[in-house]
């Protein structure tokens, strides 16, 4: 059953001022009361997305998540959180963010992209959360706003929001809240920023608790997801498409993860996977993006992905796309 922490829903009640009264109303239909919000760590999502519905409805305001939203940041995000305060820059932050995130609301997959000119980051839900879903999403992104303000100790004004819903009538709000543009009816909820952040230090950086967090996450991660099968294909995907080519080696994702390379590829087995499988779909990726985003030359794109051989690039590209990369680029820009 989909779980997320109470952190929200207690941020929720400190906005909103309960009284003794609203109290029940606020956790009418559920399963939770005034103490079990207050001293629990998390709570089945349809009792959160129940509590949230009430809550819109006891203030009246549509707009709730604007206003809970500004509290949100590393703190709030638990062990994933601290691990991510204790990164040595941005894109470390983030990765921590995306990597861990399961760990706050495991109904959530967030995902980074680094291009050439900026860095892409989407987040999307896999359960249905009814009416709150626009509040969630308002959250969210404040969420990271505030991270990314954290890091970089000044408003963030170089970006740009994306929700995947309409223009809500309060819209106005968004410009008081955001610092960057919004843009609505995306296809996913998320942001972009200049690339030339990512490597943004982070003042907060400690290499001993950077390491501990991520130690203590990937535990946490491991016992969450005893009973399912996607954890180590789905946490590769991501670094591999956090970063630029060269892709890391097998053995460099292994020594991240604090694993053998041995039980690596054993555990990327048991899901169906191999690590050449993951690392050729993200190298596909970046040829697509270099062909259709820049001038490059395919033999210099191929020297991008890590080819030697310029040849070897052109039969791999083939058999991925059943056309030659000069092929494709003239197709795209046709």
């Amino acid at each position: 059953m989909p779980n997320i922490s109470n952190f929200f829903a207690r941020t929720i009640a400190r906005e909103l001022q309960l009284s003794p009264e609203q109290w029940s109303e606020y956790t009418g239909d559920t399963r939770q009361n005034r103490e079990t919000v207050l001293t629990q760590q998390r709570m089945p999502l349809q009792d959160f997305v129940t509590l949230l519905s009430n809550a819109l409805a006891i203030s009246r305001d549509p707009g709730l998540g604007l206003r809970f939203g500004r509290h949100s940041n590393l703190l709030a995000l638990g062990e994933s959180g601290l691990a991510g305060l204790a990164a040595p820059n941005l894109l470390e932050a983030l990765r921590a963010l995306c990597d861990f995130s399961r760990l706050q609301a495991d109904y959530m997959t967030m995902d980074i992209k680094v291009g050439l000119k900026q860095l892409s980051f989407r987040v999307r839900e896999h359960e249905a959360i009814g009416i709150t879903r626009r509040t969630q999403h308002e959250v969210m992104m404040l969420t990271l706003q505030n991270i990314l303000e954290m890091v970089l100790g000044r408003p963030f004004t170089e970006g740009t929001f994306y929700f995947s819903y309409p223009q809500p009538p309060y819209c106005d709000r968004y410009r008081e809240a955001y610092h960057s543009p919004c843009v609505f009816d995306a296809d996913e909820t998320g942001v972009d920023l200049d690339r030339s952040l990512i490597d943004f230090p982070s003042p907060f950086y400690d290499p001993v608790l950077w390491e501990q967090g991520r130690s203590r996450c990937i535990a946490l991660m491991q016992e969450l997801n005893n009973s399912q099968s996607q954890l180590h294909s789905h946490h590769i995907l991501m670094t591999l498409r956090s970063q630029t080519p060269p892709l890391p080696s097998l053995k460099t994702i292994a020594h991240k993860m604090h694993l053998s390379e041995r039980t690596l590829i054993r555990r990327l087995s048991e899901e169906g996977h191999t690590y050449r499988q993951l690392q050729t779909k993200v190298l596909q990726e970046w040829a697509h993006h270099y062909l259709r985003e820049t001038d490059l030359s395919v033999d210099a794109i191929a020297l991008q992905l890590g080819y030697q051989d310029s040849a070897n690039f052109r039969r791999a590209f083939r058999n991925w796309q059943g056309c030659s990369p000069s092929e494709y680029r003239a197709a795209d820009q046709s």
